[in-house]
């Protein structure tokens, strides 16, 4: 099997807390399937704005601010030392509102970004954040729980519905997994209604897939029991997959990011590794 040379440049993003710092041992370890370089950023909330109408609070929130960014960032450097890879560790502490824009810009000049699931964040608000504004970038952005164990993708799934974000998961998709890799193309509820003279919906892309070496198969499954997003993730586990990749759905409008609930249920919840793409 070759071996995968698409993923040089690796972003991850952590708040430095203690529950994190398994979410550094991950990203250290993926870089080093790839042999990467990794990025590490982590984010404090500077929450002295908060107490700005009373000096004295203002002074007092910013020196507690200001220790806890230090303590997180010696944290991570301090787990990232002796890397068989290259890392460099990269610090933002603003104000919460501006965290999510300023880890965009790291984003974007990353192969792929790598994000702890739930639970490995201080605040869950601003991890969903993060994920949404990297995901809008236009990095694929992988939401990893916390059980695993990075590895070379052989095995992947893609949720598939023909959107232009399917299209670019596709895509996604050569470029994460190894040759010859098995796919699961998952379309959920689409045969209702099918033609019979029209093509099986994810069978073109089953087809593009497996020009590129891959052993490809569409599964069609119903989402009545568990919903689309607990369907997805339910099968491709139930698959053994390593990574279930899925077009992100959103718009934005401003400031305000409008999501699909189906990428907003598998953001909050993961079962195996995320890959979102839009």
């Amino acid at each position: 099997m070759n071996k995968n040379t698409s993923i040089k440049d690796v972003l991850a993003v952590v708040d430095g807390t203690p529950s994190s710092l398994a979410a550094v041992d991950q990203a250290l370890a993926y870089a080093d399937i790839h042999e990467a370089t990794l990025t590490i950023v982590v984010v404090t909330e500077n929450l002295a704005l908060a107490a700005a109408i009373d000096p004295m609070a203002y002074a007092e929130a910013i020196a507690a601010s200001d220790t806890l960014r230090k303590e997180h960032v010696a944290a991570v450097r301090e787990r990232a030392r002796g890397a068989s890879v290259q890392v460099e560790v990269h610090a933002l502490f603003e104000a919460p509102g501006l965290l999510p824009g300023l880890a965009k810009a790291e984003g974007q000049y990353a192969d792929i970004a790598l994000i702890p699931g739930a639970g490995s964040w201080q605040s869950d608000g601003l991890r969903r954040h993060v994920i949404e504004v990297l995901m809008f970038a236009g990095v694929p952005t992988m939401v990893v729980p916390a059980t695993w164990r990075p590895a070379r993708i052989t095995h992947a799934a893609l949720g598939w519905n023909a959107s232009l974000e399917a299209f670019r998961a596709a895509r996604t998709v050569l470029d994460l997994v190894e040759s010859g890799a098995a796919i699961d193309v998952i379309v959920v509820d689409s045969l209702d209604g099918h033609r019979s003279d029209r093509p099986v919906p994810g069978a073109q892309v089953a087809r593009h897939l497996a020009r590129h070496g891959h052993n490809a198969v569409v599964h069609a499954i119903g989402s009545a029991e568990h919903g689309t997003s607990g369907a997805l993730q339910i099968f491709a586990s139930e698959q053994h997959a390593d990574v279930l990749v899925i077009g992100g759905y959103g718009r934005s409008r401003a400031l305000e990011f409008v999501l699909g609930g189906v990428t907003r249920e598998l953001i909050a919840h993961q079962r195996l590794p995320i890959v979102f793409v839009h």
